[in-house]
């Protein structure tokens, strides 16, 4: 039973790892495609996705030493199909017409390994069928294909890294874990029954997305900095062409943020009619109410307001705060008051923030400032799928 247990925690204690990963990937598909994620999309798949990490776990681990596998002996594959069958008949202490011997001959390692073997991939056929709406061929061929992915690491010695196998390939196993990914199919309506369909999650998922929420904003934020750092890094390996007195005046921190802000969340935003790439990605726009294409100046309100001022303010506070200690009382109740004031906008901002996702409202104080909004882009696919 340990053996079983270990890779489970082990898990487990990787999960997370592994979740926070994936995240991302998985918001940037379904924002795409449908706007939203979903509280209930997002358990089913990263159910599907610690099922995958659990089941790997179980083939591999425990791993043991290079050294220990060296000096194996043992059989490295089985390729006599059937064999389990054949094994269960002739090494257990079955009896067909002994009914008492039924119960311990199920506690045998030979009748447990084919059954532990078609659970394994069981569950694999009901995702299968209820989630990824396969038919029953794909579904037999996702299953041989997983486990022959299974026996091929244990053949390689888990890919090479120890110098035999460790653990048997056996055909069987093939055919045990086929069967338990079909049989997963079949039964998939008796374990989804009280689910939602795949169409309707779809359908929730696309209709919810209409409405922006701040995580979709921020996946889009995360992304649009991401490309910024990019191409600044790309930039600082090209010969500075710039004459000295740009350069020094480059070197204020506040100086090349606010032209990034400029070129990209104006100039190239406003020539985008209201999109950056990282909302491109996420199907989201900055729009004026009636006009069809955003005004530059109203790009330069709601992003002054947004990273200008908010850096600026950023920048004051940690300024006043490094020069307290100066010995010139009116310049010290300059910087003290400086410093709240600075702090005060900072913390409403803040405010603004928590309280807008406590009330899963849409606006924040930069979208109110500049009289602008964020919209999905995926209306047209709504309307579509609605018929």
């Amino acid at each position: 039973m340990s053996s079983y247990v270990f890779p489970i925690k082990a898990a487990v204690l990787t999960f997370p790892l592994l979740a926070l990963l994936i995240t991302a990937p998985f918001l940037i598909y379904y924002y795409r495609k449908y706007g939203q994620l979903g509280k209930l999309r997002s358990l089913i798949l990263y159910s599907f996705v610690f099922y995958l990490l659990c089941i790997y776990y179980l083939v591999i681990l425990p791993l043991p030493s290079i050294d220990v596998v060296a000096q194996m002996t043992g059989p490295r594959y089985e390729l006599h199909l059937f064999q389990s069958w054949h094994n269960f008949l002739n090494q257990t202490v079955l009896q067909v017409n002994n009914p008492s011997t039924y119960l311990p001959a199920m506690k045998q390692s030979v009748f447990l390994e084919p059954v532990f073997n078609i659970a394994l991939l069981f569950p694999l056929g009901v995702y299968s069928r209820y989630y990824f709406k396969l038919s029953l061929p794909k579904t037999i061929l996702i299953s041989l294909g997983v486990s022959l992915f299974f026996e091929l690491t244990q053949l390689s010695g888990l890919y090479f890294i120890y110098p035999r196998p460790y653990r048997l390939f056996d055909v069987n196993d093939l055919l045990h874990n086929t069967i338990g990914g079909t049989l997963g199919f079949l039964c998939a309506p008796l374990f989804t029954f009280f689910l939602p369909t795949r169409n309707e999650l779809d359908s929730e998922s696309l209709a919810k997305g209409q409405k922006v929420s701040l995580l979709r904003r921020f996946v889009a934020f995360m992304i649009d900095w991401f490309v910024i750092g990019l191409v600044t890094s790309l930039l600082s390996l090209v010969p500075n062409p710039l004459p000295n007195k740009l350069t020094v005046l480059l070197n204020y921190s506040f100086v090349p943020f606010a032209l990034e802000v400029i070129i990209y969340f104006m100039i190239f935003m406003y020539c985008w009619n209201g999109q950056t790439l990282g909302k491109k990605i996420v199907r989201i726009k900055v729009v004026e109410k009636d006009r069809n294409h955003i005004r530059f100046v109203s790009l330069v309100k709601r992003y002054s307001a947004f990273y200008l001022l908010l850096n600026g303010l950023l920048q004051i506070f940690q300024y006043t705060m490094t020069h307290l200690s100066t010995d010139n009382h009116t310049v010290f109740i300059a910087y003290v008051t400086f410093g709240f004031i600075s702090l005060g906008i900072l913390l409403l901002f803040l405010f603004n923030l928590l309280y807008a996702l406590i009330r899963r409202k849409t606006r924040l104080f930069h979208d109110k400032a500049s009289q602008t909004y964020t919209i999905s882009t995926l209306k047209k696919e709504v309307e579509h799928a609605n018929f």
